[in-house]
């Protein structure tokens, strides 16, 4: 929460003109910037923190990295985090230090507790996930106490992760314990099926509202859709309340069978989910299929060349671009500004209020295609 001390209309203003000198820095271009989409709820508005474990003077403390370290700062509560978060973690903490339980060291790479994962729905449905080194019996002990104390914990997972990485995350490590295996969130009213590994925005409200921006830049219900890098499906069966079909495209297994359970959940018909590398898949699509418009979400790193010289080539009239990290958007508007895309409208959106992190949408069309 790096400008927490920022008065929260003060905030908008400064995340906007980041926005604004970002392109002008990064791309050379003056663009027309939207206000900021203010977050109607500003405090405990994260549907999703993973804290550290550590030993100081003997005792169990859990907090966040101080920058650039991977020094714990102790912290007892947090006010942008879920409200029942930091009681459930002080439970295990406690728990923990009365058992005896020892605490990874990533520098000696030995100990048993690494992390702790909570995952939230807008209904307060809690996901618990417990990152490990090893299987121990104390600690279905100690999570099986944290399932009983709170009943809005739903499902509760053991990760075991024994390899010596930052990588907090071992995606072949999760062990069911109890409760549900998912938790089910809301959007618009669809339904989706979080999974401990699912990626999901971790601000609901402003996912919402993000993905409604998206939606009005669909303008033709025959119009086919792609939408790359689609997870769990949470954008492309949003899409298919206005687009005539929907191909969704991912490399994670996984996500895409997530994504088939949520289009059958949702009764919908109109939306295609594809496992492969978005280059590959689009020039497949495009040559059998007219795509009028492609929506793309990738990770902070934004595209890769390879992936924007496909939509180059393929000619596709319009894109969607939804970007964590002006920098990489900014850079990739650039280069795509090069072969005739014009930004039609940047909107940012406040998805971490009270850090100087802003999402945007952005929407470029192909002249003279």
């Amino acid at each position: 929460c790096n400008i927490f001390h920022m008065d929260y209309e003060e905030q908008l203003r400064f995340k906007k003109n980041m926005v604004i000198k970002t392109f002008k820095n990064v791309a050379r271009m003056d663009v027309e910037v939207a206000d900021v989409v203010r977050n109607p709820h500003p405090y405990h508005y994260r549907n999703k923190i993973i804290v550290p474990f550590g030993k100081r003077n003997g005792h169990v403390i859990s907090g966040f990295y101080e920058a650039k370290s991977h020094n714990i700062i102790p912290q007892d509560s947090c006010l942008i985090e879920n409200e029942l978060a930091r009681p459930i973690i002080n439970l295990i903490k406690n728990e923990l230090e009365e058992r005896n339980v020892s605490i990874y060291d990533e520098n000696t790479h030995k100990g048993l507790v690494r992390n702790v994962m909570l995952r939230a729905t807008k209904n307060n449905d809690l996901m618990l996930v417990l990152i490990v080194t090893k299987k121990n019996p104390v600690l279905n002990i100690i999570l099986a106490k944290c399932y009983d104390t709170y009943k809005e914990i739903k499902s509760v997972y053991l990760n075991i992760n024994d390899n010596k990485t930052n990588v907090i995350l071992n995606q072949n490590g999760f062990i069911h314990l109890y409760g549900e295996k998912y938790i089910i969130e809301e959007i618009n009213n669809l339904k989706f099926m979080v999974h401990p590994n699912s990626f999901l925005q971790v601000n609901h409200n402003q996912a919402q509202a993000m993905y409604n921006k998206a939606l009005s830049y669909i303008a033709d219900s025959n119009n086919n859709v792609i939408d790359a890098y689609c997870g769990i499906g949470s954008i492309s069966l949003n899409l298919t309340q206005k687009a005539g079909h929907v191909y969704g495209i991912e490399i994670v297994p996984q996500a895409v069978v997530n994504a088939n359970e949520n289009k059958k959940i949702n009764n919908i018909s109109n939306a295609t989910f594809i496992c492969g590398k978005c280059e590959d898949e689009i020039e497949k699509l495009v040559n059998i299929k007219d795509i009028d418009t492609i929506v793309v979400d990738p990770p902070r790193k934004g595209c890769e060349k390879k992936f924007l010289d496909t939509i180059i080539k393929m000619k596709i009239r319009k894109i969607i671009y939804i970007s964590c990290l002006t920098q990489s958007l900014a850079r990739d508007a650039k280069y795509l500004s090069e072969f005739g895309y014009q930004i039609d409208e940047v909107t940012p959106f406040d998805l971490f209020s009270h850090s100087y992190h802003t999402e945007n949408v952005c929407l470029l069309i192909l002249k003279n295609k």
